[in-house]
């Protein structure tokens, strides 16, 4: 079998509204998505394995001095300060703040390295034809990975502490800012190279079987009337939610044969939990936008400053499109997604079924807007190594 050969056509639950769909094999570019809600259910690349491999070694040649060279050096009165991505979680640290310090750590530091790490040893072993039993749980923990690696988000609050301190002090840039720029570049072609139904067919080690042979193994009987949709939970049929395989309900729990994830038809309580997550969202929004995020000491004269203080500085300081980025990244987007939220939940508890289409949309855009709301920490740790 060849590395990069495509799987055969195969079922599959759209993981958005749980619609049981045939999947065919999907030529080299393209991509299937679900026909009631929009949600993306498989995308093909070319040479998805040697490209994965190729952009994953350069991004792992690049992390070290990426991670522990200094970024940038800040001159200001003779006195001079210089400080890397790792500087910025120990200055968190010896400042007391070890949550945050742990948080920076893991989001900027750990992370990043495992979104590349995985890919590599998994495409590496995928292209020896061997299968080492750690691949198939890290490369599970990979897709949870993808929401927490935030590279880029540093990279954007480097840009926006350059322009803060601009009028203060004179900044150097130094060889640690050009590998973390292209360990960003690198970083994000990685995830956009990999085809993870690909992956995971060659990763569960078998021939696939053909769509007719899996309909009748499931014992799937599809209505000749291609107006009756049929969902997997209707069919009872579980769709695991790491590796996407789809498994015949027991009486028992079970986990998937594939990847050993716990199998569910819906999350417990989750309902009640996104309620809750939600209102206090909404509780700490507005004295986190309203209250100081941080003071600092410039000849002996405190300055502290909200977010909003920031935004009204770059706007009045000719810097308006950073300043709109912060707006939108730390007002706007932390709001979206609590409004947004609570539309999709009271639409749930109503069972009014309008505009599922444009709601269903709504979430994916949260899940992926989710993440920029660590800017303001980013720029607070980078400002706390390089302003001692």
């Amino acid at each position: 079998m060849q590395s990069n050969e495509n799987p055969t056509s195969s079922l599959t639950a759209c993981p958005g509204c749980d619609l049981l769909i045939p999947v065919p094999a999907v030529p080299d570019g393209h991509y299937i998505a679900c026909g009631r809600c929009g949600t993306t259910l498989s995308k093909s690349y070319i040479n998805s394995i040697d490209r994965v491999l190729a952009l994953s070694f350069a991004g792992l040649l690049l992390y070290l001095p990426a991670m522990f060279l200094p970024l940038m050096t800040l001159s200001s009165l003779g006195l001079k300060e210089r400080g890397s991505v790792v500087d910025t979680c120990i200055g968190f640290y010896q400042n007391g703040y070890v949550v945050v310090s742990i948080i920076t750590f893991v989001t900027a530091v750990i992370v990043p390295f495992l979104k590349i790490f995985i890919p590599f040893l998994t495409a590496v072993s995928l292209k020896l034809g061997r299968r080492a039993k750690v691949l198939i749980p890290s490369f599970k923990l990979h897709k949870h990975l993808e929401e927490w690696g935030m590279v880029e988000i540093y990279l954007l609050g480097i840009l926006i502490t350059l322009i803060k301190m601009g009028d203060v002090a004179s900044i150097d840039f130094n060889l640690g800012f050009f590998c973390f720029i292209g360990l960003v570049l690198l970083s994000m072609a990685v995830s956009v190279s990999i085809d993870r139904r690909l992956f995971w067919y060659l990763l569960e080690h078998r021939e696939t079987s053909g769509i007719d042979e899996e309909i009748q193994l499931l014992g799937i009987r599809f209505h000749d009337s291609p107006k009756l949709v049929q969902t997997a939970a209707n069919l009872s049929l579980m769709r695991c939610h790491d590796c996407g395989k789809l498994v015949k309900a027991g009486p028992d729990k079970q986990a998937c044969p594939r990847c050993d994830s716990s199998l569910h038809f819906r999350t417990q309580k989750s309902l009640s939990i996104t309620w809750a997550l939600v209102i206090t969202s909404l509780i700490l929004f507005f004295p986190a936008n309203m209250l100081p995020i941080m003071q600092v000491d410039f000849l002996g004269v405190p300055d502290r400053s909200t977010i909003l203080d920031g935004i009204i500085y770059f706007f009045t300081h000719g810097s308006i499109g950073i300043g709109l980025i912060i707006l939108i990244a730390s007002i706007l987007v932390p709001l979206y997604k609590i409004i947004g939220l609570v539309i999709i939940l009271l639409t749930i508890h109503s069972g009014k079924n309008r505009q599922l289409k444009q709601k269903s949309k709504m979430f994916r855009f949260i899940e992926f807007i989710g993440r920029w709301s660590m800017l303001d920490i980013f720029v607070v740790a980078i400002l706390t190594v390089l302003v001692d």
